[in-house]
């Protein structure tokens, strides 16, 4: 089975590394073919064309990643772990979990002033340890982060995810600064959701053997 790993804002493919090992370890036998989708911000941009060969993929989306995943990557699917996500990010009217549009404004206009600060500032606030990855230029891609910034205040992916038409699993931080339970059980409703009690926004790399897990248990359902 294709697997489909995609990042969120700020972070790189290398999010993955420890999920990756984890089925790795599982043996061949496991059957898995993992392909990561790189948004651009540390490194060329890639997006894997979902049609091609291994059928459809199941889709394993951390933080934006999985509205990004929504919006870009075509169905159908084979199924979906969404892991501290959600399909929309800022607050609506009908939407009062979201987290408030002055906010992302704020960060907007700071970011084009200070990248560099509001990217090492947002992954810190997530618990990041480590430096800031580097693109092959020796510097983040600037246009890029600052492009899907302001894509993430604006995006609504909510119907789409309401249309999956996929079983979907979704993994959530009871202690997620970025994306509060509250925010989760409201955006999974009607999904099965799992919650790690002391888990933060990068359960990927906290916890990695509990999001390998949740992707083994959907590959057996849907294999």
């Amino acid at each position: 089975m294709r697997l489909l790993f995609v990042h969120g804002w700020a972070f790189a493919p290398s999010l993955w590394e420890l999920v990756a090992a984890r089925l790795s370890d599982s043996g061949p036998g496991a059957g898995f073919w993992l392909d990561f989708a790189d948004l651009g911000f540390f490194g060329p941009r890639r997006v894997p064309d979902a049609a091609r060969s291994g059928g459809p993929p199941l889709v394993v989306a951390h933080s934006m990643g999985l509205a990004w995943a929504l919006a870009h990557i075509p169905r159908p699917w084979a199924g979906a772990v969404a892991v501290n996500a959600f399909a929309r990010f800022t607050r609506a009217e009908d939407y009062s979990h979201g987290v408030p549009t002055r906010v992302l404004r704020r960060m907007l206009d700071r970011f084009v002033e200070e990248p560099g600060t509001v990217v090492r500032d947002f992954r810190t606030r997530c618990g990041a340890t480590g430096p800031v990855p580097l693109h092959s230029s020796g510097r983040a891609d600037a246009d890029s982060l600052g492009e899907a910034l302001a894509w993430l205040a604006a995006c609504d992916e909510r119907e789409a995810l309401a249309g999956l038409g996929c079983p979907l699993l979704a993994l959530a931080g009871a202690m997620d600064p970025i994306v509060p339970e509250a925010m989760s059980r409201h955006a999974f409703a009607g999904y099965p959701l799992h919650l790690v009690e002391d888990g933060g926004h990068l359960l990927p790399l906290s916890h990695p053997g509990r999001v390998a897990d949740l992707v083994h248990n959907l590959a057996e359902r849907v294999a």
